[in-house]
């Protein structure tokens, strides 16, 4: 009995230096009843969101930042531009109709695609990551993490 509990404490020791690796987002939960869920980005990035209703989508905002992304969100063409001379971002999110006006490479753009037109030829082919209009915070952080993950290797 006595050599249980330092075999345990010992073996519980060796398996939390192990490395692990995430599959895109991280939850955590705290608590006895688990009522407080957040997410963790794996690979916290800078991201910018060009909406020209921010509102709308406050909340999903709000938990990319405190999921650890920094964002910046562009309102109009002009703060748009500005933002995309004055810094580099890792990820670059629009709607799908706005997506000519953004000067990044396909690889960093996250377009958010209206329902109707996921299955369109030319959505899946000119993009290999992308989001449906009323994606969820789980999805924004996948998608995000795909795209940084991609441009990491």
């Amino acid at each position: 009995m006595h050599r249980t509990i330092p075999t345990i404490a010992a073996l519980a020791i060796a398996v939390s230096t192990l490395p692990v690796q995430a599959c895109g987002e991280g939850q955590f939960n705290m608590g006895q009843g688990m009522r407080y869920q957040g997410y963790l980005a794996p690979r916290p990035a800078t991201v910018l969101v060009y909406d020209q209703d921010p509102m709308q989508r406050r909340s999903i905002y709000q938990g990319l930042n405190r999921a650890g992304h920094h964002l910046t969100v562009a309102r109009n063409a002009d703060d748009l531009a500005r933002a995309l001379r004055s810094q580099r971002f890792d990820v670059v999110i629009s709607d799908l109709g706005n997506s000519d006006a953004i000067d990044a490479a396909p690889a960093r753009l996250l377009p958010v695609v209206q329902r109707r037109q996921r299955n369109e030829a030319g959505i899946r082919s000119r993009f290999r990551v992308f989001l449906l209009d009323g994606a969820s915070l789980g999805q924004y952080l996948k998608g995000i993490d795909q795209l940084v993950r991609g441009t990491l290797k």
